[in-house]
């Protein structure tokens, strides 16, 4: 194994595996064992970002208008491609600040990729044992805002108009008996979806994704605070 220093923290039968794979990839271009490796994790195999937004079975219906229009600006389907290249694989970045004119679909896209992570998790069969955290936590999905009223507002409404559109989710969650319903993923996911406005919202929790909206317009006078506040948020859901 001189030639291949990577593997010297591994078992024999562990070696004995991986070369079996890299053998396979040698003569066919894949490998059924690795496949097999990669897969068990999974409960059900998520698709790639393309299907996830086009597919009326995931969130293609609450992305399509009247007229059969899918709305998304072609800029933003390249940059979730870009991403997400490969649905297996963690993002290609891990913070993303999306900035611009009004109206240009930062919300949206921000939301299409929390929504596409919160869908990857709800794939595996065990995030806890995936992610190496204690299952006695629930993993939470947070959007930020400068008020509780604006957390609960454009953002939120529509994250659940586009969870409530899709036959997917809708399957793996339940909605609240209120007059304006509350889509939340199945008990035994243990996986929340919060709102918040302050550090004190979501510090301790098992905090995996979450969306900080209009964070440029907290409402202070002085700048220098402002930048500070915003600061503050970011680093503490960091």
């Amino acid at each position: 194994m001189s030639n291949l220093p990577n593997l010297s923290g591994l078992s024999e039968r562990e070696q004995q595996e991986v070369l079996k794979i890299l053998e396979q990839f040698s003569i066919e271009g894949k490998s059924e064992l690795f496949d097999n490796l990669l897969y068990q994790d999974y409960r059900e195999i998520p698709v790639d970002i393309e299907t996830f937004i086009h597919n009326s079975q995931y969130l293609g219906s609450g992305l399509t208008d009247a007229e059969g229009r899918f709305t998304l600006y072609p800029y933003w389907e390249e940059l979730l491609k870009k991403i997400y290249p490969d649905p297996l694989k963690p993002a290609t970045y891990n913070t993303l600040a999306l900035t611009g004119a009004i109206g240009i679909g930062k919300s949206t896209e921000a939301v299409i990729i929390g929504l596409y992570e919160l869908y990857r998790m709800m794939c595996l069969k065990d995030p806890y044992v995936y992610y190496g955290i204690m299952n006695i936590d629930t993993i939470s999905f947070a959007v930020i805002n400068i008020t509780l009223d604006a957390a609960q507002g454009v953002a939120w409404d529509k994250m659940q108009n586009l969870l409530q559109s899709s036959p997917w989710f809708l399957a793996h969650g339940t909605l609240s008996k209120a007059e304006q319903p509350i889509w939340r993923p199945n008990t035994d996911q243990k996986i929340e979806l919060i709102c918040g406005s302050q550090p004190r919202h979501f510090i301790g929790r098992a905090l995996y994704w979450s969306f900080f909206d209009e964070i440029s317009f907290i409402q202070n006078q002085d700048v220098e605070k402002q930048k500070e506040k915003a600061t503050l948020l970011i680093s503490s859901a960091t």
